[in-house]
């Protein structure tokens, strides 16, 4: 993402305003309150949120359905999502445990993490 300028924040908070039916003062406070709870800026919280209803309504369901699938799961484990996924994918650079060879041996790493050994 990039950082935006003060139009482009006034745009997208017009526009987000607009499509809630709610004045621009209140729209920026809910997002204001969104970044603080999140912990991230509130130019990534605006970012995020205009992205998001930018989507087709169909990609939105399906992204929706899936968090909620992994809310779901990490759950069940006592993790938060973003933890839960971690270990799903691996923590390898981003590739997926199924690229792997799943035979191959663990040893353990330095910092005591066991990886397969290729």
């Amino acid at each position: 993402m990039f950082d935006l300028d003060p139009a482009s924040i006034d745009n997208l908070l017009q526009e987000g305003a607009r499509q809630r039916g709610v004045t621009i003062y209140a729209y920026r406070n809910l997002v204001q309150a969104t970044a603080i709870d999140v912990g991230v800026t509130f130019e990534r919280a605006l970012q995020v949120v205009a992205d998001f209803h930018k989507m087709p309504s169909g990609e939105r369901k399906v992204l929706v359905e899936q968090l909620a699938i992994l809310e779901e799961r990490a759950e069940r484990y006592g993790l938060s999502v973003a933890k839960f996924v971690t270990i799903m994918l691996g923590d390898d650079g981003g590739g997926s445990p199924a690229d792997s060879d799943s035979s191959a041996p663990l040893t353990p790493s330095p910092q005591g993490e066991l990886h397969a050994r290729l």
